[in-house]
């Protein structure tokens, strides 16, 4: 029988990105134990994603262990300060999606986010980011009311960081968006650097290509200009 500090450890491992041949060899569980208690942690996971999930009784299945393992377990340090964080950062991955959809490559994994905190001198497990992910998501769905809009009814303007090799290796640069809505189309540029000309020149390139795009399809209407 597998005691839960043996669970804990194969997850942690786990998490860590190690095969289940290392992850075996390391606690001594045979390849199957570890196989086995990875995919029923991940469909836990899945569960508190679930509308009308039970949350608590998820969060016991993962996280209670037996009395007689209680101080062996390292403290879970789940702050308000922590759950900010977490929001913080889950804000900034809605702006990606706005910027490059839902499947961009650039869209930061749990372990990755963990890895952030921690890098950030907060001590703390993936178990419990994930959870607290889970749940801090699971409000923000229920709370979500989707927007609609007719054409021209909004233009919508964003500003962020990408990480691009265009030939000289990977480097960070800066891209403006406009978006609209209701058109479904994006309009972007990048930046070396994120100064208000930037800010300025964006906004005029933008409107200049959208004026001559204006004036030429007027001039198709009208004949004056061959063209589809």
């Amino acid at each position: 029988m597998t005691r839960f500090m043996d669970k804990k450890d194969i997850i942690m491992l786990k998490e860590q990105g190690l095969s289940n041949r290392e992850v075996s060899r390391r606690t001594g569980r045979d390849r199957d134990t570890v196989s086995k208690y990875w995919n029923e942690y991940r469909q836990q996971l899945q569960r508190l994603e679930e509308p009308g999930a039970d949350t608590k009784t998820i969060q016991e299945s993962l996280l209670t262990a037996p009395k007689y393992n209680a101080r062996n377990r390292k403290r879970h340090k789940y702050t308000e300060e922590v759950e900010k964080r977490l929001k913080e950062i889950l804000k900034e991955e809605t702006k990606k999606d706005r910027l490059f959809g839902s499947g961009h490559k650039q869209k930061l994994t749990n372990k990755q986010i963990h890895q952030k905190l921690v890098d950030e001198g907060y001590e703390i497990s993936g178990i419990t980011i994930s959870i607290a992910l889970a749940e801090i998501r699971k409000r923000q769905r229920e709370v979500f009311i989707r927007q609609e809009y007719d054409l021209g009814d909004r233009l919508e303007y964003d500003f962020g960081e990408v990480f691009l090799d265009c030939g000289e290796g990977i480097q960070t640069y800066h891209m403006a968006v406009f978006s609209s809505p209701g058109g479904g189309f994006r309009w972007l540029y990048l930046y070396t650097n994120q100064k208000k000309a930037v800010f300025m020149d964006s906004h005029v390139r933008f409107f200049e290509i959208q004026h001559v795009r204006c004036a030429n399809a007027a001039l198709r209407a009208s004949g004056l200009l061959a063209g589809a």
